[in-house]
């Protein structure tokens, strides 16, 4: 906090003894005292030094210490990221995972964020990070997302390793069929050219991966659609991609839409063990209902089709639910959120969901039928010039009670 220069003023008073005008009362018959002497005038003050002031004799000014430059407001003093993100410099992001699904976890996220001056809604981040679950899973690797050419290109792009153990939910096995899947590599990334409207841009999609699963239970005479637990694979998909974005904000937006299309296409030509594809259409939208209220909602549809590894199909994505809980073929994922200004730096939310799925042709799932999840939370503006919140959620769902550290909106994982 910067400290205002402080106003001195000083007075120069002459105390001069004067005798009060009846000080002493004088007796009847006293003889008249004689006059009393002149009192001299007291000298005249000296001039004051004509020129600059002295800087020796000025007082102290207290200096801001870096650290207190980079992460506090100079407009309210409150704790904030703004100038330290601004700057484009190392950000060290500790993860902690709260998913009941992999058992909890840490890690750590070596993050670099650079914004446009120009336009703070494009911002490049560049991620290191690894992490580790309370049931064996953990992966590390490298993410990249910015744009280039003035902003006519955006895109993503990430590398990594890893090991996953979850839970399926067969038709058959209703309390979870335990799995892991060894990834020797993924990769994934999108390019998208904005049109004459940059709201509007269109690209195409990569996807390769390579991998071994097993079940981590002894199971004689596994049955043929169960296979896929249990072998090496090889995916490679190109997909394309429609997206519309007119949000204020990336990281933490308050008034816009996002919505895209994308379609990936699993194929030996490129790779695949399989030949299967997998369909996002996923809408989002955010506005502000007053300065103090605002309302964001979503749709998801996720789709998958072909001869696909039965661990790769859709889920329904919902705070609340278990990641990967509810699969089928096809999964459709509703939320509406509604959130209160209560402060420039805080804010509350409440949030309700729900969410189903189509088992289709799978072959080992049924219908999940309706779920619905719901919860409430809190935001802190910790970037107040890039508009960026981070808080914690409570959700509360068919399995009871999960909760959520949020760096960023909930959604902004899938968000572009």
């Amino acid at each position: 906090m910067r400290l205002s220069p402080r106003a001195f003023s000083i007075a120069a008073l002459a105390a001069l003894a004067l005798p009060a005008p009846g000080a002493l009362a004088q007796e009847a018959g006293d003889p008249a005292p004689a006059p009393p002497a002149p009192v001299p005038a007291p000298p005249a003050p000296s001039a004051e030094p004509v020129g600059p002031p002295d800087p020796s004799q000025a007082p102290p000014v207290k200096k801001e210490s870096k650290f207190h430059r980079n992460f506090f407001d100079e407009t309210d003093g409150k704790l904030d990221f703004s100038n330290f993100l601004a700057k484009g410099g190392f950000f060290p992001m500790p993860v902690i995972i709260t998913e009941p699904a992999v058992d909890g976890g840490f890690g750590v996220v070596a993050q670099f964020i650079t914004v446009n001056k120009d336009d703070p809604k494009r911002t490049t981040r560049r991620m290191l990070g690894a992490v580790k679950t309370g049931n064996g899973s953990y992966g590390y690797g490298y993410f990249q997302s910015g744009s280039a050419f003035d902003d006519r290109v955006s895109y993503k792009f990430g590398v990594g390793r890893g090991k996953v153990t979850l839970k399926a939910y067969p038709d058959i096995l209703p309390s979870g069929l335990e799995y892991t899947n060894k990834y020797d590599y993924g990769a994934l990334a999108s390019v998208r050219l904005h049109l004459a409207d940059s709201r509007f841009s269109l690209g195409p999609l990569f996807d390769f991966r390579k991998l071994h699963s097993r079940i981590d239970l002894d199971i004689e005479d596994l049955p043929e659609r169960f296979s896929d637990f249990e072998r090496k694979l090889k995916t490679g998909a190109l997909g394309f991609g429609v997206h519309f974005d007119s949000r204020d904000n990336a990281m933490t937006p308050t008034e816009g839409l996002n919505i895209y299309a994308e379609g990936k296409f699993n194929d030996g030509a490129f790779g695949s063990d399989r030949d299967f594809q997998i369909y996002d259409v996923h809408g989002y939208g955010f506005h502000k209902l007053s300065p103090e209220w605002r309302l964001g909602a979503k749709v998801e549809v996720d789709a998958i089709r072909g001869h696909y590894p039965v661990y790769f199909a859709s889920s329904i994505n919902l705070r609340g639910i278990e990641a990967r809980r509810y699969q089928g073929e096809t999964a459709v994922s509703t939320e509406l959120e509604i959130t209160r200004q209560i402060s420039p730096r805080w804010a509350l939310l409440g949030f309700a969901g729900l969410g189903f799925t189509d088992a289709g042709g799978a072959r080992i799932f049924d219908d999940s039928g309706a779920k619905i999840a719901g919860g409430g939370g809190f935001r802190y503006r910790i970037a107040r010039k890039l508009g960026l919140d981070a808080g914690i959620d409570v959700a509360y769902g068919p399995s009871g009670a999960v909760f959520y550290l949020q760096f960023g909106h909930a959604w902004a994982f899938n968000l572009d």
